[in-house]
């Protein structure tokens, strides 16, 4: 035990979430941001594939990694224990401790590698797109990887409620992200809007929706509320003003 105990536990959509409002709000905060940290890592996965094996030191390490993840991913901080993930990486547990220092130091790690592929593609700005195309795109993004990678962002979620000790760093990555995330929006659409607009608060509208439309999502799974809200989106995105010459109208209010 490396001290890090469990606060209260966060219990997704089939039981309580909570018990106060402040724990829907975090909860939501947490895995809106979660979402970005989780779009890429199947592109992340894919890259790893097409370079070179490791071997030697490096090779074990990453093994130890895999395994973790692993791990974390499916039992959560708390219940995953050193000598499972030795069992499971194929080696001993004095190894990991050779190339961890604790049980801490390997789950940031592990989260570490976990959101790596992130780190690179914030840096994409899909600038060979004119910027109408660019600002649809991560729009589609966000809300396809949204509902296609919810085990990961639950995972997320788990790990912020149930290791107070690791809960500081883990939120704060996630927002850096989220703000990452935010800035690009505002860069996209200050190529849009007329000078006079706050292309800010703009985007940082659009990021509540965004943020909104996925909360809701765990509660209210019904195919018609989930088009009534996707159409919202696509109505906020119509309606931001554009420039002269532009290329795109904004819709009449």
């Amino acid at each position: 035990n490396w001290g890090l105990r469990p606060e209260r536990p966060l219990a997704l959509p089939g039981g309580l979430l909570g018990s106060s409002l402040l724990d829907l709000v975090l909860s939501s905060m947490i895995a809106s941001h979660a979402v970005l940290a989780s779009r890429v890592i199947g592109r992340g996965e894919k890259r790893a594939m097409a370079t070179e094996p490791l071997s030697g030191k490096a090779a074990t390490q990453e093994r130890i990694l895999v395994a973790a993840t692993e791990l974390f991913l499916e039992k959560g901080y708390e219940q995953t224990t050193v000598a499972e993930v030795a069992e499971r990486g194929g080696v001993s547990r004095a190894t990991v401790f050779w190339h961890f220092n604790d049980k801490a130091s390997l789950f940031r790690q592990a989260f570490n590698r976990l959101v790596e592929p992130l780190r690179q593609s914030l840096d994409r700005t899909f600038e060979d797109l004119e910027p109408e195309k660019q600002l649809r795109q991560q729009v589609a993004t966000y809300r396809a990887y949204s509902g296609s990678h919810k085990e990961a962002i639950k995972a997320f979620i788990r790990w912020a409620q149930e290791a107070p000790e690791a809960r500081e760093w883990l939120i704060a990555t996630l927002l850096d992200f989220h703000q990452r995330f935010a800035g690009a929006l505002t860069e996209i659409i200050s190529q849009l809007v007329p000078p006079n607009q706050d292309s800010v608060a703009i985007a940082t509208g659009l990021v509540v929706l965004l943020d909104g439309d996925f909360f809701l999502s765990w509660f209210d799974t019904s195919d018609r509320r989930m088009e009534e809200r996707s159409r919202a989106v696509d109505a906020y995105l119509s309606m931001i003003p554009r420039r002269v010459g532009s290329g795109v109208e904004p819709a009449a209010v």
